[in-house]
C-alpha cells in the first residue's frame, strides 16, 4: 500500500504581512469612502461611492530650487 502524501485542505496559508508595509490608504475627500491602498505620487480616478472625480498630485521639490 502506497502511503497518501497529498495536502489537506485544512492547512492555513502562509501569509507574508511585510508586503504592505510602507503603503498608504487613500481617501475620497468628499464622502471619505477609500479608494485604494499604494503608493502613488499622482492618480485620477472616480470615487466608486459618490461618483466624483477624484484627482491627486504631489509635486517635489527641493528648497534650492526655484519655481519658475
Amino acid at each position: 500500500m502506497a502511503s497518501d502524501t497529498t495536502k489537506t485542505f485544512n492547512e492555513q496559508p502562509i501569509i507574508n504581512f511585510k508586503t504592505t508595509a510602507g503603503l498608504t490608504d487613500y481617501y475620497c475627500p468628499f464622502c471619505n469612502h477609500k479608494l485604494f491602498r499604494g503608493k502613488v505620487a499622482t492618480f485620477n480616478m472616480v470615487c466608486s461611492n459618490c461618483n466624483k472625480l477624484v484627482r491627486s498630485e504631489q509635486h517635489y521639490h527641493s528648497k534650492d530650487e526655484k519655481k519658475i
